[in-house]
Formats: structure tokens, sequence, C-alpha cells
């Protein structure tokens, strides 16, 4: 009958062998195990690092495209104001025009002076309206132009009805009226432009500083009012 083999039954060089034998498998298995880990971790491809990023097409607020215009309200035209559109305050003829730049010669004071406003020549008492719609910001007496009048508009622009009666005033300082509102009649109280004949004397200013009527009254009361056909 053979023999079974015992592991017990060997010299003790053997199983000192076998013993090494084993542990030298076992290290190898160990190190085989972490190197084909190791292996498979760089085999693995990163997450990608634009999964997070915005695309190239989205922006910052929200996903609009950079190169696109921002988007506007479709009825942000039709929220702006009117441009502001004057009338002639009395129906007659420019006589004397407004003119900073080059003196105008005063029949009253025998000098040239610069002219801030335009004379519009009309019937002594004739009645003078509102050229655009505002609030009465003075009524006072001028030491040179006589009673006048200021009416502030929207945009900053102040309108001045200057040389009126003083007894026919008929608005006060707070007054709200509207385009074409009776203000007074025209006078002779203005002490530069007694020598001149009846008219009112019409200026506009804008943030303070005086500007040709002429260019903010329309061209629809040029031609009715004041017969200025050329436009």
């Amino acid at each position: 009958m053979e023999k079974k083999f015992k592991f017990s039954d060997q010299p003790r060089r053997i199983k000192i062998i076998y013993a090494a034998v084993i542990g030298v498998l076992c290290v190898t298995a160990v190190v085989v195990g972490i190197v084909s880990a190791a292996s498979r971790r760089n085999d693995t491809p990163d997450d990608d690092p634009t999964a997070n990023q915005p695309s190239v097409n989205e922006g910052e607020n929200g996903g609009e495209n950079e190169n696109e215009p921002p988007k506007t309200d479709e009825n942000e035209e039709e929220k702006k104001p009117e441009k502001l559109s004057f009338v002639s305050p009395v129906v007659g003829e420019v006589t004397k025009h407004h003119s900073l730049d080059t003196p105008v010669f005063s029949n009253t004071l025998n000098a040239w002076r610069v002219h801030t406003g335009i004379d519009i020549s009309t019937e002594d008492g004739a009645e003078v309206f509102a050229s655009a719609d505002g609030i009465v910001t003075k009524v006072y007496s001028d030491p040179l132009l006589g009673k006048t009048v200021e009416i502030t508009h929207e945009g900053n622009i102040v309108s001045i009805y200057a040389n009126l009666d003083s007894a026919n005033i008929s608005v006060k300082e707070g007054d709200e009226v509207k385009s074409g509102a009776l203000i007074g009649q025209v006078g002779d109280t203005s002490l530069s432009e007694l020598a001149d004949e009846s008219h009112l004397h019409f200026g506009i200013k804008v943030n303070g500083v005086s500007v040709n009527p002429l260019d903010y009254i329309s061209d629809t009361s040029k031609q009715a009012s004041l017969g200025i056909t050329e436009v």
C-alpha cells in the first residue's frame, strides 16, 4: 500500500522550504493585487472638468448668449413721453428775433443789446395763452421787461411771457395750466421796450439757458399764428 504524504513527517529543512515558498506566493499575490488596483484607477477617466462649466453659448445671466444683445421691453418705446410741442402764445408777427451772439438795437434805450426772446407784435390788450402744459412758477414785475409770468414745463423748460398788462393777469403762482390756457393780456409795462410797437416779449429757457423760442414752437403753430411759411 502506497504511503500518504504527511507534511508533519517531513524533515525540518523541508518544512522551512515549504513555508518560504508559501510566504513568497502570498507576498506575490498581495503585490499583484495592489498593482492591479492601481492600474484600474489610472485607466478610469477623471470627471469631465467642463461638466460643471457653462456652455460657450451660456452667459452669466441664466444661459443667455454673451454675443446676443440684451433683451428690451417691447413696450419701452411706448413708455417714453412724447416730445413737448409748443404753440405760439399770441397771433402776430415776429418783429424782433432771439439773439445772444449779435446785439439787437433797442429804440427805447438807444443802444445795442442782446435779446433773450422774440417780440411778437399784436394789438394792446390781446389775449396771451400758455404755450404748453405746465405749472405757473413765477408772477412778478421785471425791472426791464415789465409784468412777467413764467411757466415751468417737463424737461426743466421754462416759458416766459413779458410786457403783460398788470391789471389783467389770469393766473397765480402754483396754478397748473394746459396748453392754450389764458394767462393774461398784452400791455406796455416793459420799460426797455416802450418805444416799440405793442407786442408780447416771449422767451424760453432750458436748464436756465436762454434758447430761441422758434426752435420749440411747432411748425403748424408758426404757420397758423406767426405767418411763418418757411419752416
